[in-house]
This record gives structure tokens, sequence and C-alpha cells, in this order.
């Protein structure tokens, strides 16, 4: 395969240009997984090693299933030695005490929030993606597996779209193949998707529908609690017969926002629809007298349960950046002080001259 069909375009050629120059190779992380990677050249698969310092200015990190990044090729080894710019990234915060990102995918144009008819849709759940979708720069689509196995589907559909009232919602059974025509349709050729969604909902299944072959291992739901067992245990991109990419993970229970207060609102339009009449330009829809969005909760125009998950994601993301603010400003004066100790040393050095 070409890299054309894994998503190379003229806009990545042009930023390219330089890098061919020092004799580096354009490639698309494809997998990553125990700290290893696997890059896709225009020659097909390799497995690459990654250069002790990608990004001083600490913007891309590690590579992510996604990256365009540059290989330089040795004659027994091959090493990643640049990140290109990203068009787009799913971040969350990384599992763990420290406030990290962790890239989940790069240069995705949709991510498909995956959750299951058997356990019906966790509109909670679906905000909280479709909020991460939004700041990463892609489009979320909300996917509805096992149709097959829905009492209600209206009702599940429903709910989907209550929790993401401005993205398209399908439902799909990768068992019977209904559904998954209108799914093609959104991922187009040149396109890349991410599917987003905890262990059991079908993300393997699909991907094996969508792929026309069963690469993919799935398992049933336990019978105990319904949820899935984790088949997948790697990120992978695969590229599908009509042009697109897709982009399958681990189950993901819980998502750790990596987003700014202010970017909590694209998940929520119609809240900031509302906010437009409120008395003050600062209002935060708690207690203010005037509060318009308050207003359309009791007269049912809005949903009190939105606007719960709104006032919740928007204080957790605040939390966030003051911890971000914390630690940004400990660096800084971590840096002043060895910065001051090398100054006080020249002088010292100096003046015993």
């Amino acid at each position: 395969m070409t890299l054309e069909r894994y998503g190379w375009n003229v806009q990545f050629e042009s930023i390219f240009e330089d890098y061919r120059n020092k004799d580096l190779i354009p490639a698309r992380i494809i997998r990553v997984d125990r700290g290893a990677a696997t890059a896709q050249t225009a020659e097909g698969p390799v497995r690459v090693s990654i250069a002790g310092s990608l990004d001083p200015a600490g913007e891309h990190g590690p590579p992510a299933v996604g990256d365009w990044v540059g290989v330089d090729v040795g004659e027994d080894s091959h090493v990643v030695s640049v990140i290109l710019p990203r068009a787009g990234a799913l971040s969350r915060r990384r599992p763990g005490e420290a406030d990290l990102e962790q890239v989940v995918a790069a240069n995705v144009s949709h991510v498909l929030v995956v959750e299951s008819h058997e356990r019906g849709p966790n509109a909670r759940r679906i905000e909280r993606a479709s909020a991460l979708a939004w700041d990463g720069g892609a489009t979320p689509v909300v996917i509805l597996t096992k149709i097959d196995t829905c009492p209600d589907l209206d009702a599940a559909v429903a709910t989907a779209r209550g929790a993401a009232p401005f993205s398209d919602v399908l439902a799909v059974s990768a068992v019977t193949g209904d559904g998954v025509e209108a799914l093609e349709r959104q991922l187009t050729a040149g396109s890349t998707a991410v599917l987003l969604g905890p262990s059991g909902v079908g993300k393997s299944t699909l991907t094996n529908r969508l792929l026309g072959e069963e690469k993919f291992a799935v398992a049933e739901v336990r019978a105990g609690d319904g949820r899935g067992r984790h088949t997948t245990t790697h990120r992978e991109l695969v590229a599908l017969p009509g042009g697109a990419c897709l982009i399958d993970t681990p189950g993901v229970r819980e998502l750790g926002l990596w987003l700014s207060a202010e970017a909590v609102a694209t998940a929520f339009p119609e809240i900031e629809e509302a906010a437009q009449g409120c008395r003050f330009g600062d209002c935060r829809h708690e207690s203010e007298p005037g509060c318009a969005v308050r207003s359309a909760v009791e007269r049912g125009v809005l949903e009190e349960k939105r606007l719960a998950s709104f006032l919740r994601l928007r204080k957790e993301a605040e939390n966030l950046d003051m911890r971000r603010d914390s630690s940004r400003q400990h660096e800084i004066r971590a840096k002043e002080r060895v910065f001051g100790k090398i100054i006080r040393e020249a002088l010292k050095k100096k003046g015993h001259r």
C-alpha cells in the first residue's frame, strides 16, 4: 500500500520536504505497545525505536498512533527522529496521580463514541467523550452497537441524541450489518477515525466488519456483570477498504479530562446559547440572579441533567487548569533557582580571579 492509502497528502508532503534533505523517510505510526512502535512506510510496516529527544519544547512527547513521523533508516535499525505537526489529536489525562497528558490518537478527523445497546447508552460518558473530541479538533459521532439485541431502539437513540444533540447518532449491528453502510459513508477516503468506548461494546467486532476480515480478536462479555473482556491490549491503526483509516483502542472505563474549562462549552452549545440572555456576562449558572440558563431549565427548555453534567465537567476542567498552572509555576521557580545558582557560581569564580 502507498502512504496515500494511510492518509498522506500534499500538506504533509510540503511539511516533510525539509526532512527529506536530512535523509529521513516519511511514515505513520500504526501501532504502539509496551514502549515499542510500528510505522507504516512506503515500503511496508517496520518496527521503530524512538530518538532520545524528539521535541525539546515538550509539545508532542512520544509518538502516538496516527502520528506522521520522519524515520532515520540505518543498516540494522529504524529510528523515529521527528514528529510532524498534528492535525488534531484525542488526548486524555494520563491515569495516575500526576497531571500528564496522554495522546490516545493523532491526526484524527472523527471520534467514534461507541456505546452498546445491551447496557444502554451512558449519556454522561457520551458527553465527556464528545467534549474531548471537539477540543482535539475532531468531530464526534455516536455509534450505538448491537442493535439486534436492543429491546427499545428508539429510547436508546433518544438518550444518545440528548447527550450529543449536535452530533450524528448511528445505530449499527456488526453481526447483521444493519447500519454499517451509514457508518462507512462517514469514513471518507483520506480521513482517520478513532474508536472510543469501554470494553465489551463491540469496537473490535465493528472494526472486523469494516475491514471485511477477522483481524482483531473478540470475546463475549461476562455473564455476571455484562462487562467486556479486554481483547484489545494496544492501539492500532488499520486502512479500510473504502480509503479511510481506523484506530482501534483498548477499552477505557473512565476518561480523565484533558482540556480547558472554556472547551467544555463546545459540547454543550445549547447551554452557551441560552447563556446569552443571562443578566451578568460572567454568570456561572449556579445561583446568580437573572440566570437565563436556570430559567430555561425551570421552563423545561433545557434538561437539568445536561446542566448538571456541564457544571461537573467545567469544575473538573477548572481544577485541572489550576493544577497545571501550579505545576508550571513550580517548574519556572525550579529553573530560576538553577539559573540563579549558575550565575552566582560564575560571579564567585570571576571575583576570585
